[in-house]
């Protein structure tokens, strides 16, 4: 399997690092700073709000580019934080940009980048309008309906707003209801497809492509039979030149007679097997 941090590399600008609660986490920190590079496709930087809008002291490596996200530490004035962007030149802010007054947003970082799917990791959350406002440990957004959370969707407003956010970034909770809601269950209760898409990314392309062979040929249906899919796209996606999606998962899963769920599950446990076997089974024929 791919490394699964989501950024090229991390960097832990100034004295960001004072942040982390302890030695064990700031050498983490250093750790990850010195990590060999991934394929990911954005860089990350995390400092403190006054040591980034000072010129003088930026001084950034050569691997930020026009990808390269922020999570920035505030800790000057709120008007100031529209300085921001200017100083470091950003290009769409909203989408490069994420802001805290938290500084424990660190910790939940170095914890997130560490876990098999840093996206289970909450950094910060916040309430805007009739939204719950979530960045993710990968530092992707997302909004949640507050009607459409479960437990706490009929909350009142100002009852609402009194959620904790876990110091390991692990979930939210109310105490007025102990309820206790991990990304895995807000995004399950808005969008149980995106659930489905993030399975799918962690798996390798060869193993897909010798999982879906394996699974139409053992129901001795024909690339043809697979409502929604032509037959050309079946081959594609058998010898590794298309990569599943969750509008071809689920056209899969409806020729086999399963849903989405069942369907990622068994092809969760055929990769695991050709892992296995070692070989990969090269000999196989990618034949219809």
């Amino acid at each position: 399997m791919s490394d699964p941090r989501p950024f090229s590399h991390i960097l832990f600008f100034g004295a960001v690092e004072d942040c982390l609660p302890d030695a064990g986490f700031r050498s983490l920190a250093n750790q990850l700073s010195r990590s060999a590079p991934t394929d990911a496709e954005a860089s990350l930087v995390v400092g403190l709000a006054s040591e980034l809008m000072d010129p003088d002291r930026i001084k950034l490596p050569d691997w930020v580019d026009t990808e390269t996200r922020y999570l920035v530490v505030l800790d000057v004035p709120e008007p100031a934080v529209l300085r921001l962007a200017s100083t470091l030149r950003l290009h769409k802010p909203d989408q490069r940009l994420r802001v805290s007054r938290d500084p424990l947003v660190v910790k939940r970082l170095v914890i997130a980048v560490t876990r098999p799917a840093p996206w289970e990791g909450i950094l910060d959350a916040y309430v805007l309008e009739d939204s719950l406002v979530v960045v993710l440990g990968d530092m992707s957004v997302r909004e949640f309906p507050i009607r459409s959370l479960p437990k706490v969707g009929r909350l009142e407003r100002e009852e609402f707003r009194r959620f904790e956010i876990d110091s390991a970034g692990s979930y939210l909770y109310w105490p007025c209801r102990d309820v206790h809601l991990g990304p895995s269950q807000m995004l399950q209760a808005v969008d149980p497809m995106y659930l489905a898409e993030v399975e799918i990314r962690r798996y390798e392309m060869a193993r897909v492509s010798l999982a879906l062979l394996d699974m139409r040929k053992d129901r001795q249906l024909k690339q043809t039979e697979i409502p929604g899919l032509s037959e050309r796209h079946v081959r594609r996606l058998e010898k590794e030149r298309a990569r599943l999606t969750v509008e071809a998962a689920t056209r899969f899963a409806g020729a086999f007679g399963l849903t989405v769920s069942e369907f990622l599950d068994e092809l969760s446990e055929r990769i695991t097997a050709l892992r296995g076997d070692g070989s990969e089974s090269a000999a196989r024929s990618y034949a219809a």
